[in-house]
């Protein structure tokens, strides 16, 4: 902060609250003695620039701020039209994380407005994805991704409808909702696997989904490399480590007894060690 005071810079940058600021300067007088002047000194030089843009006839770039091509914004300032339009015709790319979030959020369920703007309703209850500047620039450049979000989105009117109007009702639906998903999924597992990994199978796929990894679209086709990564981590006939076959400890051992492989195990364990044999002697 201060090598910023230095080259005549404002605090504004560093958001810092006057009580904290006030704090560290009562606890280090030399660094508050060299601050303050800077900081008051600065403020007054950003107060001059600012009343110097006011005077300004033109914006940077030549093009004239006043008549059709300027705009005043709530605050006062004013704005070029044509810079502005030049500027959202053609603005930076999504980056491939806001791309993901954005797959998340849609696949969620989440409106365009929550996304790009972070409101529900007249209030904002998070922080946006992505503009909506951005994205629609990004959707032209790609009809597939277009078509997704048209997808989508195609109910979200009628959704945002009934979650004013009838927020209960609409919360039974998304849980029924997610349910019959989950259903769906897991009818696309092959039905010859036990009925615990088709289940953690088909929550791999709703999580993957989720979190953007996969579109619904590529469920169907996916399903056989979650299957093989479950089988992976969790291998069902060979072991994790070596070549051997998994042989269960239940297995009857003979055709005409009723001893299994466990019992055989414990029974070799319990008379092979000399402790156990010490205390059952």
């Amino acid at each position: 902060m201060m090598v910023a005071l230095r080259n005549g810079e404002t605090l504004r940058k560093f958001a810092v609250r006057s009580h904290r600021l006030k704090a560290y300067f009562d606890a280090n007088p030399g660094y508050a003695e060299e601050a303050k002047p800077l900081i008051e000194a600065n403020a007054i030089a950003a107060l001059l620039r600012k009343g110097a843009r006011r005077d300004n006839t033109h914006c940077k770039y030549g093009h004239p701020l006043f008549g059709r091509t300027v705009y005043i914004r709530r605050n006062g300032k004013r704005q070029c039209l044509i810079c502005a339009k030049r500027r959202d015709g053609a603005p930076p790319p999504p980056s491939a994380e806001q791309l993901k979030q954005v797959t998340a959020a849609l696949n969620a369920g989440k409106p365009l407005r929550l996304i790009c703007a972070g409101m529900i309703g007249p209030k904002r209850r998070a922080t946006p994805i992505v503009s909506y500047i951005k994205l629609n620039a990004y959707r032209r450049q790609n009809p597939a991704f277009n078509q997704f979000v048209l997808s989508a989105t195609v109910s979200n009117n009628s959704r945002g409808q009934q979650r004013r109007h009838n927020p209960e009702a609409f919360r039974v639906q998304v849980v029924r909702t997610e349910a019959n998903d989950f259903y769906k999924i897991l009818s696309l597992v092959p039905a010859g696997l036990p009925a615990d990994a088709r289940d953690d199978i088909a929550q791999s796929i709703m999580l993957a989904l989720l979190e953007g990894v996969i579109q619904r679209d590529q469920v169907r086709t996916r399903v056989r490399h979650f299957v093989a990564e479950h089988n992976r981590v969790f291998p069902t006939k060979f072991a994790k480590f070596g070549d051997s076959q998994l042989l269960s400890l239940d297995e009857v051992m003979f055709e005409d007894g009723s001893a299994t492989r466990g019992d055989t195990v414990s029974r070799g364990l319990w008379d092979s060690s000399p402790v156990l044999a010490t205390l059952t002697g």
